[in-house]
């Protein structure tokens, strides 16, 4: 990075956090960390290095982030901006960061977009969104990347039991994703696809609704939000954020790729092409092409498997659906899913635990 780059100061005793923080922003600004108040303070009050913002943490040991911009204040050092990182803006902390004029709250579960958007407008600039990064995969990052997925299947296998599910939608949904990708590669003539990064698209479409595990089963079992009270409704929407959260969590270089396409379908799975989804009302190519052909396999799978035969029929009948719910994807999307038909097909004939007729 130039000198004109901006530099922040990540200050939280927690290293998932830190790590969490600088994977978002690295992209954009020069990244430090300290990993408590006392080394913060070093930092800042040496003044060597000249910072455009620190990211605070409110709960430390010893030493927490109101100490800590006391210290600041105290030192002379109060003129850099700061952002407090909390799990609840209560009023008790808004009323005493107002009293060190702090810039701003950064709340957990962090989502990358809204991290971004609030450094964005801090410096009035534009930012580049926390998309994957393009380099080639090494032999050793893919090895890496497929032991991490290995370990995530056994927890998310082991939560599917406990819940008396299988995984047979997601490993579906992931098939699909890795036909379709290879079309749209095929069509698009794509440089930024190839079979290796293909694969890793379609093994993060596996893990998209992985936040479920963190809300509580009593508003799960209620089945979609519609059937849910309101409040209960804001709890369930939180899981896109959870569960792109829960996949930040890896903070490996060499899984770089996989954790920033999984997370952005955890996080963006339930947005629309004509902006009318959430969490962020994201439209068109604001979502990633990744996120809305995970999104379409998922849609369409659930639909499929709710008619009584899966079949060619009943394909286009779903197919035709989907595409008439204006606004919901991406026609070009609709037009590539219709076009991999018969290999879809062949999905659920290698799958179905009854034997599927092809053509009726």
């Amino acid at each position: 990075m130039d000198e004109s780059t901006k530099k922040l100061l990540i200050v939280d005793d927690s290293e998932i956090d830190r790590g969490m923080l600088s994977n978002i922003l690295s992209g954009n600004f020069e990244i430090i960390e300290a990993e408590n108040g006392y080394s913060a303070l070093e930092i800042i009050l040496s003044r060597k290095i000249k910072l455009s913002a620190v990211i605070l943490d409110i709960t430390m040991p010893v030493l927490d982030g109101f100490a800590v911009l006391r210290l600041m204040r105290d030192n002379k050092a109060d003129n850099v901006p700061v952002i407090l990182i909390t799990a609840e803006a209560t009023k008790n902390n808004v009323q005493r960061a107002a009293e060190f004029n702090v810039a701003g709250f950064i709340r957990k579960p962090f989502e990358p977009d809204v991290v971004l958007d609030k450094l964005s407008a801090m410096f009035d600039i534009e930012v580049k969104p926390a998309k994957a990064p393009q380099a080639p995969l090494t032999k050793d990052d893919i090895s890496e990347t497929n032991t991490y997925i290995s370990k995530l299947e056994i927890i998310y296998k082991g939560y599917l039991k406990n819940i008396d599910s299988d995984d047979e939608h997601f490993s579906r949904v992931s098939r699909m994703v890795e036909i379709i990708l290879n079309r749209y590669r095929e069509q698009t003539d794509s440089t930024e696809l190839d079979p290796e990064h293909i694969s890793l698209i379609a093994k993060a479409a596996y893990f998209y609704d992985i936040g479920r595990m963190a809300i509580p089963s009593d508003i799960l079992n209620k089945g979609e939000a519609n059937n849910m009270t309101d409040s209960e409704a804001l709890v369930y929407t939180t899981h896109a954020a959870l569960g792109a959260n829960m996949i930040w969590l890896n903070t490996s270089a060499s899984c770089r790729y996989f954790v920033h396409v999984c997370a952005d379908m955890c996080m963006h799975h339930h947005e629309r092409f004509d902006g009318k989804g959430y969490p962020h009302g994201l439209s068109g190519t604001e979502n990633s092409v990744f996120t809305q052909i995970c999104s379409l396999c998922a849609y369409f799978d659930k639909a499929f498997m709710a008619r009584d035969s899966q079949n060619s029929r009943q394909f286009d009948l779903v197919a035709d659906k989907i595409s008439l719910e204006a606004g919901r994807f991406n026609n070009d999307l609709c037009a590539l899913l219709t076009f991999c038909k018969d290999e879809i097909l062949g999905i659920y004939i290698k799958t179905s635990k009854t034997p599927l007729i092809r053509n009726f």
